[in-house]
């Protein structure tokens, strides 16, 4: 009996391995689709293949679809993305680099999102007016409090974060180290 619970147990760990390399792989920047089609595309085709929407300049949609961004070739630009129930982590923030747009972030039930990613996101602090951390279970005080670099935020959503621990104390935090911010944070 012992045997056939390790050889089940030895399954699930594969399997679980399995995933975890392939949501890494998914999450991995190409530097040469960097080179060759610059910051903004490279971000946009991170976050479709990991399942999450982006909303382009100038345009009213959401592209949620990954064959249905405009063709290499052409610009585009990001102006919001929504990264709800997707599979981005921390190991793909590297391609927010260089995107000068993203003005809307919303980050909710990603699964996979933990704390040393709130930290990645001062490439896009120039332009970041609007975050929602909300339902991220891996996400604890220490990851909020790195959000005092977000300085040109002005909405900031944050619910449903059971691990944080200190919510005044976090909450306090942020207000001091983001003055213009209006901060919802619900218990």
């Amino acid at each position: 009996m012992y045997f056939n619970e390790s050889k089940i147990i030895n399954k699930l760990a594969i399997k679980r391995y399995f995933w975890a390399w392939l949501n890494i792989s998914f999450n991995k920047l190409d530097e040469d689709r960097l080179k060759e089609f610059g910051p903004d595309r490279t971000c946009a085709e991170w976050i479709l293949r990991n399942g999450g929407a982006v909303r382009l300049c100038d345009n009213p949609e959401i592209l949620n679809d990954y064959n249905k961004i405009p063709p290499e070739g052409n610009n585009i630009c990001i102006q919001e993305v929504d990264a709800s129930n997707s599979s981005i982590m921390h190991v793909g923030f590297v391609h927010f680099k260089n995107c000068r747009n993203i003005e809307k972030l919303i980050l909710h039930r990603c699964g996979y999102l933990e704390n040393i990613a709130l930290g990645m996101l001062h490439p896009i602090k120039e332009s970041l007016m609007y975050l929602q951390v909300s339902s991220c279970y891996n996400i604890s005080d220490s990851g909020l409090i790195k959000l005092e670099i977000l300085t040109r935020l002005e909405q900031l959503i944050l619910r449903d974060l059971p691990f944080v621990k200190k919510r005044e104390v976090v909450l306090e935090h942020l207000k001091k180290a983001l003055p213009k911010c209006k901060i919802e944070f619900d218990k």
